[in-house]
């Protein structure tokens, strides 16, 4: 496919999940990502923010990704995150946040997940490979997460689930 039809197919399938997308994105906002995590962490940074996320994430120790990320709580400015990718300055690393994480699992070198800097491109790989979860599944610790904060049909931010409790 053409970089215009991959743009199409994926134009067509957020019109068409628009209004399902609004709905999952209230219904997981509370959903602890690490990579969204390690934001909140930054901003409150207090010993409470700990005390909760540790709460919540002792749930899924056999989790790989999951793990990976834990290990990097406290992180400020992603610095090892977009070096590892190849950035000589600091750039939004959520993304490379997140492709990190699957490195460290593998899963990148088995073609198991994407290696990616844009939260766009990461979303396009799962959608191009028939992966996307339609809106209404419920994630599972480990997946990865993308947010669309502005609705306006991007993508602006990827997270790592940790753990889903009831419907967060």
């Amino acid at each position: 496919m053409t970089d215009e039809e991959i743009r199409n197919a994926i134009r067509k399938n957020k019109r068409r999940r628009r209004a399902r997308n609004r709905f999952i994105a209230f219904a997981i906002a509370a959903i602890i990502t690490v990579g969204g995590a390690l934001a909140a962490g930054n901003a409150i940074g207090n010993k409470r923010y700990n005390d909760e996320i540790s709460s919540i994430v002792s749930v899924t120790e056999d989790v790989p990704i999951v793990n990976a990320g834990i290990g990097q709580i406290g992180n400020k400015g992603g610095e090892p995150f977009w070096s590892w990718y190849g950035f000589d300055s600091r750039v939004e690393w959520c993304a490379c946040f997140a492709s990190w994480c699957e490195d460290q699992c593998g899963y990148i070198e088995s073609g198991d997940a994407p290696k990616f800097a844009l939260v766009s491109d990461g979303a396009d790989w799962f959608v191009l490979r028939d992966q996307w979860r339609p809106v209404g599944d419920t994630p599972e610790a480990g997946n990865l997460i993308f947010f669309d904060w502005d609705q306006d049909g991007g993508r602006d931010h990827v997270g790592i689930v940790t753990a889903v409790v009831g419907d967060k």
